[in-house]
């Protein structure tokens, strides 16, 4: 039984292993008669964007990709002219010159080319949700949530989205919430226990009164303190059934979510005193072995709530309780926690490892059809949203899309809170979200990207998809291998279960938890396929595209959708230190899957072009940076050569063989390819809703990142490659927004981490490459006040206006560095320009000395 619905500060009673027998309602023969039905709508509609912008997009890319031939064409035949009118003293330099130049030239064009081809087929997509009210058409879904430090993710985070999820307008009988605690944490159980106890007044509080998002935390701090989501309910807007009672509930209930947080905060200052002491939990022996640390500790599970039964249960008529719930469905969802054991000595994968500890102990205890996926920061703050994905995956006739048993995975965009007004560093990622992916999946489907994702069981255990399977698309009986899947005979009969759809068997519940204790050892996996062909792929940091990757190479497909409101919402990094290691690891991950067996190259027929294309970009992306950190710093060195050969140093200046004037070929090649780009990027915000300056965002920050984080990605990777060093994995701190974000610095109190300048190697390379551009530009004025023009040299003022795009793309950054001081503009370019000036103005000065 699930706890009471009383005071959320009662123990929780004793629990069982959650029901397994609604685990497959979604196929039973009645299922399938009603969603057969002649009279039944579809629950997806697909429609593919054919307006005129969508086809002056997909012109404008083939007329400029014609423009990049022509364009090679005639820089190959012009190279080899100029190398070979070279004396023979300079003609190897002149030969290295233009060949670095082109190769340059071309990886910047196949990068363009690559990233633009998988946009050209988006479609939209939606969903009927309402033809869903038939409970017993709705399959089980497990829920998996990860965390794995809570110095980095918040407790309270963790606990906040795990009541959204348990309040989510899904049966609550087919519902199992699942919390991975990677760092085996007292302070993460004890919070996620806090949690349980609160959802059996918060859940049927949510149901009474019908309240958005069920979040506790925004829901009652939304539009406070100058938040951006105020929730105020009118009368015609509220969608439960006890009006009058709401406003005297919402007071009760958010009394109870205090003490909650202030439990969950006095757990948090105990465990971080004890940390500072250095002591050992004396009761954390269950949880961790004496003297263990997140990297040494047992393995746990243990079931908060068992899952509830099929039919409704209402609230008693007690007096004593805080609201009155003699209307509403008290049942709560399965919530199951677990750790998974780890020791020194054995590979543990991050969270890929977790992920599949999770699949398996689920296995066991619930075994449901379809599995979502959400960080511990990300809340459903649809509550519809669970309903949504299961459109994708039931199948369904009458007009409807005939491919869900061929869908693997539905992803869901990331949006995000606590991000600032502007966007500084492009958390939003809108071009990827709202135009990539939305234009893969009118392909093969979109990228897996780690968060916000509904799975189909079946695709994550190896199999093909119905068409590529033989026997009339089932699949055979003896595919649960040992060999595979390990040794564990209740695991692999859930296996069966999952394949073939066959009849759940009773089993002792005492028995299912202590299987899936042993499940989730971490010596499980020796031998097996674990993180190759089966589960969540290791060997990358990015696990969440490999993972997707393969099953888009067995033939499976992905779906796209975008809800309104926003299905999941979670939180991103504003500082830039932060968000450049999480770039890097991003990036660092892509590169591991490209020298990888799950090279975009090395798929099978299985994977359409395009698709083969969009995981091709995704993997090798890091590489730019190589000739892109060049590209930033070569147009300011003539600058300076010039200044070098003023002062006598013609030796110097001789070796730029940049410094010859541009052809009016080459300028009107250039000008022709700036024209398209501009309305390739006028066309793709017109036919994917997002706005021009949210795609200026993610240009600019893309200058930031293949600047620095793609240039360290690459080292790592490198040396990965060459001496098997690992790459260094450091989890993105979360942090959750002040209740009260007015702080001591008035409105921006709430942003002041992007205001927190912290130093890291990352910001080298990127603060030379805008140095050295502002000091070019300082040179051209110096020059211009000294009696020359340089703006009628054709050569120069390209130069300058190349040195001009680089600054304005690195503006971000340079506020990231000037912090605080950032908020006043003029300062900032009046002490870049100083300082450039100086420079240059000291470094001709010195050549004019050494050379009297």
């Amino acid at each position: 039984m699930p706890p009471s619905a009383g005071l959320a500060t009662e123990s929780l009673p004793a629990a069982t292993c959650p029901a397994k027998k609604d685990a497959y309602a979604a196929a039973s023969p009645e299922s399938e008669t009603k969603l057969a039905a002649g009279d039944e709508r579809p629950l997806v509609r697909t429609t593919r964007i054919s307006t005129t912008t969508i086809k002056l997009y997909r012109l404008t890319i083939f007329v400029r990709i014609a423009i990049f031939v022509l364009f090679f064409k005639w820089r190959i035949t012009y190279a080899a002219r100029a190398i070979s009118s070279t004396d023979a003293g300079g003609m190897n330099k002149a030969a290295t010159f233009w060949t670095v130049s082109i190769a340059g030239e071309l990886w910047f064009a196949f990068m363009w080319v690559l990233d633009q081809l998988p946009k050209t087929m988006p479609v939209r997509r939606a969903v009927d949700v309402a033809a869903l009210d038939d409970d017993s058409l709705l399959p089980a879904m497990d829920v998996f949530v990860t965390t794995a430090d809570p110095n980095k993710e918040p407790p309270l985070a963790t606990a906040n989205t795990v009541l959204s999820i348990l309040a989510a307008d899904y049966p609550a009988g087919k519902v199992t919430c699942y919390v991975s605690d990677d760092a085996g944490a007292e302070l993460t159980r004890g919070s996620v226990v806090e949690a349980a106890r609160f959802a059996a007044l918060w859940v049927p509080f949510s149901r009474k009164h019908g309240v958005e998002p069920r979040n506790p935390e925004v829901y009652f701090n939304a539009g406070e303190g100058g938040g951006d989501k105020a929730r105020v309910v009118a009368r015609g807007s509220y969608k439960g059934r006890a009006w009058p009672e709401l406003v005297r509930d919402r007071r009760r209930v958010r009394r109870e979510y205090e003490e909650m947080r202030l439990r969950i905060d006095a757990l948090q200052a105990a465990d971080a005193h004890r940390r500072r002491r250095r002591l050992s939990l004396d009761d954390a022996r269950t949880l961790r072995r004496r003297g263990g640390t997140a990297d040494d500790h047992a393995g746990v599970v243990h079931v908060l709530i068992d899952s509830a039964g099929s039919s409704p249960q209402l609230g008693d008529v007690d007096g004593s309780k805080l609201i009155d719930l003699t209307s509403v469905d008290v049942r709560l969802p399965g919530l199951v926690y677990v750790c998974r054991e780890k020791s020194h000595g054995h590979a543990h994968h991050r969270k890929a490892g977790a992920m599949n500890a999770l699949l398996r102990a689920s296995a066991v205890l619930s075994n449901a059809p379809f599995i979502l996926n959400l960080d511990c920061d990300h809340y459903v703050n649809n509550s519809q949203a669970l309903r949504a994905g299961i459109c994708f995956m039931i199948k369904r006739s009458g007009g409807g899309a005939n491919d869900a048993g061929e869908v693997a995975f539905v992803q869901f965009p990331q949006r995000f809170d606590g991000v600032d007004p502007g966007d500084r560093y492009a958390n939003h990622n809108r071009v990827f979200f709202d135009c990539t992916e939305l234009g893969l999946d009118g392909v093969q489907g979109p990228i897996y990207v780690g968060t916000g994702c509904l799975f189909r069981r079946v695709a994550l255990y190896g199999v093909d998809p119905p068409r590529w399977r033989p026997l009339g698309g089932g699949v055979a009986v003896d595919a649960a291998d040992p060999a595979k899947f390990g040794e564990s005979e209740p695991f692999l009969a859930s296996v069966r279960v999952a394949l073939n759809k066959q009849p759940e068997q009773s089993h002792d519940d005492g028995d299912a938890i202590a299987e899936a204790s042993a499940l989730v050892s971490c010596s499980y996996e020796d031998g097996t396929a674990w993180g190759r062909d089966i589960g969540w792929v290791y060997g990358t940091v990015t696990e969440d595209v490999a993972t997707g990757f393969c099953m888009h190479r067995r033939g499976w497909r992905s779906a796209y959708y975008a809800a309104a409101p926003d299905a999941f919402r979670g939180t991103a990094p504003i500082n830039l230190t932060d968000r450049l290691h999480q770039v890097r690891r991003w990036a660092a991950g892509s590169l591991e899957i490209f020298f990888s067996r799950n090279n975009a190259l090395l798929a099978g027929r299985r994977l359409h072009p395009l698709q083969r294309a969009a995981y091709l970009n995704t993997t090798v992306y890091p590489f730019t940076s190589l000739f892109l950190i060049a590209y930033c710093l070569f147009p300011a060195i003539p600058l300076i050569a010039t200044a070098t050969a003023a002062a006598g140093w013609n030796a110097v200046a001789g070796l730029i063989a940049m410094d010859m004037p541009p052809t009016p070929t080459y300028v009107a090649f250039l000008a022709a390819l700036m024209v398209t780009l501009a309305a390739v990027a006028v066309l793709e915000t017109r036919w994917s809703g997002i706005t021009l300056g949210e795609w200026w965002r993610n240009e600019q920050f893309w200058m930031v990142s293949a600047t620095s984080a793609y240039l360290a990605a690459v080292a790592q990777v490198a040396l990965k490659v060459a001496a098997g060093k690992e790459i260094s994995f450091k989890l993105t701190s979360k942090h959750l927004a002040p209740a009260n974000p007015v702080a001591a610095d008035g409105k921006d109190g709430q942003y002041a981490e992007l205001y927190d300048v912290r130093w890291t190697v990352l910001m080298a390379p990127t603060a030379v490459a805008l140095a050295a551009n502002v000091a070019s530009i300082a040179a051209a004025w110096m020059s211009s006040t000294a009696g020359g023009r340089w703006w009628d040299a054709p050569a120069a003022a390209l130069r300058v206006a190349f040195n001009v795009w680089v600054v304005v793309h690195l503006y971000p950054f340079a506020l990231g560095l000037m912090g605080r001081r950032s908020k006043a503009l003029s300062p900032v370019l009046f002490l870049f320009g100083v300082v450039a000036y100086l420079a240059v103005r000291f470094v001709y000065l010195m050549l004019q000395f050494h050379t009297a």
